[in-house]
Formats: structure tokens, sequence, C-alpha cells
């Protein structure tokens, strides 16, 4: 799964996309989002994960926190996720159609809160 932060570029810029994955990666994003959501972690640097590819450097750390920030730039190409508890639930439930198959799969907005948007697109689209 590759984590790109697009600037420019579309109507929809600044984002953050997740692309290029399988339903294996969509299971692991899935999880990821559900370990914030009930309490196990409190933060997660997704950039870090073993099965992230990311693009030129990008950043991105999800975070529960107190209110639904969503994505915030903090250093060039560094950026938190900020959201509370039921919002990773609601996320983690908009990774559920990638989960079984991403054939023929579109796109889909996980979040829109704040500036920069969180986009999961399978083909990169």
């Amino acid at each position: 799964m590759k984590l790109e932060y697009l600037s420019e570029g579309s109507s929809d810029c600044p984002l953050i996309r997740l692309y290029d994955f399988n339903a294996t990666d969509a299971q692991r994003l899935r999880e990821a989002f559900r370990s914030i959501c009930y309490g196990s972690q409190q933060a997660i640097p997704l950039h870090e994960e073993w099965w992230i590819e990311p693009v030129e450097g990008c950043q991105l750390t999800l975070r529960s926190g107190p209110r639904n920030l969503g994505v915030v730039q903090r250093l060039p190409m560094r950026f938190d996720c900020v959201l509370e508890r039921d919002a990773w639930h609601e996320m983690a439930g908009r990774t559920e159609p990638f989960c079984e198959s991403t054939e023929g799969a579109d796109h889909q907005w996980l979040n829109r809160n704040g500036e920069i948007s969180l986009l999961l697109t399978p083909n990169g689209g």
C-alpha cells in the first residue's frame, strides 16, 4: 500500500491517498483503525508499518484525540490524522468493501475533516 501526499492536481487537493493495495493490505489498515478505536493503541505511525510504502517521504501518524481534527500537517510531509474513537470506528467500516476484494473497487473518502482529506483507492485514481 502506497502512502502519498498530493498538494495539487485535482479539485479535491490537498489530500493524502492510500493506493496500490490488495484486500490483505485493506484488512491491515482496518485493524490499525480498530486498534485506535478500541484503545489498544493511542498512535500508529502508519508510514513505519512494513506493508506501507511512503511516497516521497510522506509520513502519516494515526492518533486518538478528544476532537475530530482530521488530517493536520505538522511539518512538510509530516501529517497526523487525529480523530475521536467513534470516528476511527467509522473509518474501519469504510475500509470493509476493500477487505474482501479490490477487483473493480473505485475509491472511498476515509475522512474529509479539516483542510486535507484522506482517500483510499486501490488503483490510485
